[in-house]
């Protein structure tokens, strides 16, 4: 799922300036979730090495 998201900000990052500033809200949002999942992903695997 974290790469799914991270493949989407890419996608956003890589359209010019102009059509990003529409996407703003979006980038952010997929930002905000990426590092979420990263937390999450490193809590994770903090449980299973327990």
């Amino acid at each position: 799922m974290l790469y799914i998201f991270e493949s989407a900000f890419d996608e956003v990052e890589a359209v010019s300036r102009e059509a990003r500033a529409k996407l703003s809200g979006l980038e952010i949002a997929l930002k905000s979730t990426a590092e979420s999942l990263k937390v999450l992903k490193d809590r994770l695997e903090q449980t299973a090495a327990s």
